[in-house]
């Protein structure tokens, strides 16, 4: 089909494929760059759009912000100033320059984007007229001692300061009807409020020397309907006045904004829509165009592969040694290079077979003579244990014989220093003894009592130094029995106990051993802690290495902890230690539990 496939080569025909890849990579790459330059589009408008509304929306809640705190804020009336009116024009200013940079690039491509952002230009530069005429007047109407407000209190004032006591309730319905209209914005009051100022005259006028009151109730008069009027262009509500007109504008902002949104997601929607489509089918030709040039190369590297690989699998199967005919038509020559470097490779493996035949007899035999020479060396060692045990016990009972018939006072401390030496020594061949039990006794699991366990150890170390000042805490919680191996148990309590008692620091006045243990269905939890001497930090990560001493008092072998940790690793448990010098040691053991295996066990037997 193409002339490529007549070179001999996987590599010549691994190229052929890898370029109808790269072919349909790039085409996918063009097309995708596309969709996503129209994508980008779209949204970059979208975002525009949403930066618009929420501009637009913020614009809206300063000014309602302005109406609701700076009307009653009397540094705004004092210097007409307010961070509400920077905010307006920052905002304004913000959004006309953006639907500006958004008409200019859309104007050719968008006729209706444009149109509707200038009607919402239209609109916001309509609602900014009336925001500016409603500050004005609310300016001019000031407020307390500002204003139009400001100059009506002045004149009230001094009213209440000029007027008789006799006339002063009338003035008070005048400034209550002040006060009414002034909470309400309800019209009636003015009028109520001209009656009592009609009334007030009258009075007035029938006493003489009244001029400076009447003047001041005239201004009053004056500047209050001043002062009504000016509340009426405002609105004394949202559905009356400029305040109503300001609500209608960004009303038809919202709606506006609205429709403007909806047609931009309308749009990008079908902008969507017909990319996808466009993206399905150029997929799916390429997936079709893939899959056929991928079977036609495979086709032609798979056949010779896959006779060589059926033939080979025959020769290994049937362990056929002799040479293989393995001449393949069409085949690159490389599988032709493999197919005799099959045969030279089955030479090959018929030499090493039998070099390996011949080692593992070898083996075998060495396996045997190291199986005798362990056993040769346990029965050597308990042989030797005893031996040295016989002597070292009659040692023992010589320096009873010798304490007890002796009369001279000063070989009591040489009697004393033979004792420990062969006590000592005692310790050192039963640790021996333990190690090599520990490493060829096999696990045996019963049901233990650990506190009658600890308690037995305690009582056997009761007559050594120091142990009776030492106070012992057990907690056991055991609500699950547990299973492990007895001996190897006692082992573990053993060395924790000796060492607890060897290393107490007698001198602190509560010295103490602490055993709490958490017994569950898959683990016993063990925590057992002093307060004794401790152990300095360097020595922590090597005091379970056989012969190593982590304490300068210590007089003992070093293979207690080995041991210990060695026993551990035989029971599949884990331990942790965490020491402070001078402050105390604590060891964290977690054991298995088998009680599960013994429970199958039983069960296992009761079905027999």
């Amino acid at each position: 089909m193409f002339k490529i496939f007549e070179f001999n080569s996987i590599r010549s025909r691994m190229v052929t494929g890898f370029l109808f890849l790269t072919f349909l990579i790039l085409i996918l790459a063009v097309v995708s760059l596309f969709i996503i330059e129209r994508i980008t589009e779209a949204a970059r408008v979208n975002s525009a759009i949403s930066q618009l509304e929420t501009h637009t929306l913020n614009l809206i809640k300063s000014d309602n912000d302005f109406f609701d705190q700076e009307t009653i804020n009397r540094d705004y009336f004092k210097n007409h100033q307010s961070s509400f009116l920077i905010t307006h024009d920052t905002l304004v200013k913000s959004i006309t320059s953006r639907i500006s940079l958004i008409i200019d690039k859309e104007r050719s491509s968008n006729v209706d984007l444009t149109n509707s952002l200038q009607q919402i230009d239209s609109t916001l530069k309509a609602y900014d007229l009336r925001f500016r005429r409603i500050e004005n007047l609310l300016f001019q109407r000031g407020f307390m001692d500002y204003g139009v407000e400001g100059a009506m209190r002045y004149h009230a004032h001094a009213l209440e300061e000029a007027i008789k006591e006799t006339d002063k309730a009338d003035l008070l319905y005048l400034r209550r009807h002040e006060k009414d209209f002034l909470l309400r914005n309800d019209t009636l009051y003015v009028n109520f409020f001209l009656d009592r100022v009609e009334l007030l005259f009258a009075k007035l006028t029938e006493t003489k020397n009244n001029d400076e009151v009447l003047n001041h109730l005239h201004a009053y008069e004056s500047l209050f309907l001043e002062l009504a009027t000016l509340q009426q262009s405002i609105g004394p509500n949202s559905k009356t006045g400029l305040r109503s007109e300001l609500n209608t504008l960004a009303n038809q902002l919202a709606e506006q904004y609205y429709a403007l949104s909806a047609y931009s997601y309308s749009r990008t929607e079908f902008a969507y829509h017909n990319l996808r489509i466009f993206y399905i089918i150029l997929l799916a030709a390429a997936l079709l165009f893939s899959i056929i040039s991928a079977y036609w190369i495979s086709k032609k590297l798979s056949e010779p592969i896959t006779r060589l690989s059926s033939v080979i699998q025959d020769a290994v199967f049937f362990r056929n040694t002799m040479e293989i005919d393995l001449r393949l038509n069409k085949a690159a020559i490389e599988i032709s290079s493999l197919a005799g470097a099959f045969n030279q490779l089955l030479n090959q493996a018929k030499t090493q077979m039998l070099r390996i035949k011949t080692k593992s007899t070898l083996l075998k035999q060495k396996n045997r003579e190291l199986k005798k020479l362990n056993r040769e060396l346990d029965n050597f060692l308990y042989s030797t244990a005893h031996d040295l045990r016989s002597p070292l016990s009659s040692l023992l009972g010589l320096i009873n014989i010798m304490r007890y018939e002796n009369k001279q006072p000063d070989l009591e401390d040489h009697l004393d220093m033979m004792e420990k030496s062969v006590q000592r020594s005692e310790n050192f061949i039963s640790q021996i003894v333990s190690y090599s039990k520990n490493k060829r006794m096999d696990q045996v699991f019963e049901l233990i009592d650990l506190e009658f366990i600890i308690n037995h150890i305690l009582e056997d170390h009761r007559f050594v130094h120091g142990a009776n000042r030492i106070s012992k805490m057990i907690t056991i919680n055991n609500k699950i029995p547990f299973y492990s191996d007895r001996n190897r148990v006692i082992i573990l309590f053993t060395n924790l106990i000796s060492n607890a008692i060897k290393y107490a620091d007698l001198e602190k006045p509560s010295p103490y051993i602490r055993v709490i243990i958490n017994i569950n269905e898959d683990a016993a939890d063990i925590q057992f802690s002093d307060n004794g001497l401790g152990i300095r930090k360097e020595h922590l990560p090597n005091i379970f290495k056989m012969f190593y001493r982590a304490h300068d008092l210590s007089k003992g072998s070093g293979l207690g902890l080995f041991i210990f940790k060695e026993t551990i690793t035989r029971m599949n448990g884990h331990v942790t230690v965490e020491s402070t010098e001078k402050i105390g040691t604590k060891f964290t053991i977690n054991l298995p539990n088998h009680c599960q295996a013994e429970v199958s066990i039983k069960q296992h037997l009761v079905a027999q």
